[in-house]
C-alpha cells in the first residue's frame, strides 16, 4: 500500500502541482489552507483570501465617484456564500454558481441615500485581479461524521474552491479517479466541498478526465490539448519550478 501511495503522489499529484505553479497557481501547504477555514475543516472557503479579495475586487461607483463596501457588507458577502441552503449537490451548485457569475445586491448608504449595489466574488473582466492558489490532501470533515474525506488537490480562486482533481498512479485506470471523485460528492461524504466546484478532474500520468459537479461517469469528457496548444503545454511541463515555489512548495 505504502508503494501505491509513493507512485500516486511522485508520479501524478506532484508532476500536477508542478503544472499548476508554472501557470501561475500559488501554492498552500495543507497546515496554511486550514489557518485560512479558520483551523476548521468543516470550512471549505479560504476566508481571509476570499475576504481580502472581495475588498481589492469592489467599488461602488456613485455619482462619478468610488467607494469601498461597508466591513458589515464584505461579512454579509461572505457569509451569503458560506451559508447556501444544501438542496442537494445539483441544486445547491446551481445557485452557487449564479451568485459566482453574476455576483450579489447589497444595501449601503452614500451620502445619506440607500441603494442596493452589487458586489462580484470574481472579476470576469480583469483575471488578473483575481487570487489562484492551490493546495494538496485538502482533508474535509464529512457530512455526520467527525471523520474526513481528503481530495488529492483543490484550485482556488479568491478563496472559492473551483476545481477538485484526483489523481492515481499512471499504473492505476483513470476511471478509478472518477469513482473517487463521485464517491467524495455523495450526500454522505464531502458535498460541501463540491457545491463551489465548477470542474471536477481525474488523472493519471498518462490521462485525463473531467466533468462538473454531478455527472455521471460515464459522462465525464476525455481531455485533449488543442493542437496550436501543445507546445505551450510541453513547456509548462517541463518548466523547473523556482527557487521562490520550491521553498513555498515544500513547506
Amino acid at each position: 500500500m505504502q508503494g501505491f501511495q509513493f507512485n500516486e503522489k511522485y508520479l501524478s499529484q506532484i508532476p500536477a502541482l508542478q503544472v499548476l505553479l508554472n501557470l501561475g497557481f500559488e501554492y498552500l501547504s495543507p497546515a496554511q489552507a486550514l489557518k485560512e477555514r479558520q483551523g476548521k475543516n468543516g470550512n471549505v472557503l479560504l476566508e481571509g483570501i476570499l475576504r481580502d479579495q472581495l475588498k481589492r475586487i469592489n467599488r461602488i461607483n456613485y455619482k462619478g465617484r468610488k467607494y469601498l463596501f461597508s466591513e458589515e457588507n464584505i461579512q454579509s458577502a461572505i457569509q451569503k456564500l458560506k451559508n447556501v441552503k444544501y438542496d442537494g449537490l445539483l441544486k445547491t451548485n446551481e445557485v452557487v454558481y449564479d451568485l459566482l457569475t453574476l455576483g450579489t445586491a447589497l444595501e449601503q448608504t452614500i451620502e445619506g441615500d440607500s441603494k442596493s449595489f452589487n458586489l462580484k466574488y470574481v472579476d470576469w473582466r480583469n483575471w488578473e485581479n483575481n487570487k489562484f492558489h492551490v493546495t494538496a490532501e485538502f482533508s474535509v470533515e464529512r457530512s455526520r461524521s467527525t471523520e474526513t474525506a481528503r481530495p488529492d488537490i483543490v484550485l482556488f480562486v479568491n478563496g472559492i474552491p473551483l476545481a477538485v482533481i484526483e489523481c492515481k498512479s499512471p499504473k492505476v485506470e483513470i476511471e478509478q479517479a472518477i469513482s473517487q471523485s463521485i464517491r467524495n460528492q455523495s450526500d454522505d461524504y464531502i458535498p460541501k466541498l463540491f457545491v463551489y466546484s465548477q470542474l471536477v478532474m481525474g488523472i493519471n500520468k498518462n490521462a485525463a478526465q473531467y466533468a462538473t459537479a454531478g455527472t455521471p461517469a460515464k459522462f465525464w469528457g476525455v481531455w485533449k490539448e488543442q493542437r496550436d496548444k501543445e507546445a505551450d503545454v510541453a513547456r509548462v511541463v517541463n518548466s523547473a519550478l523556482s527557487n521562490k515555489q520550491k521553498s513555498s512548495f515544500l513547506r
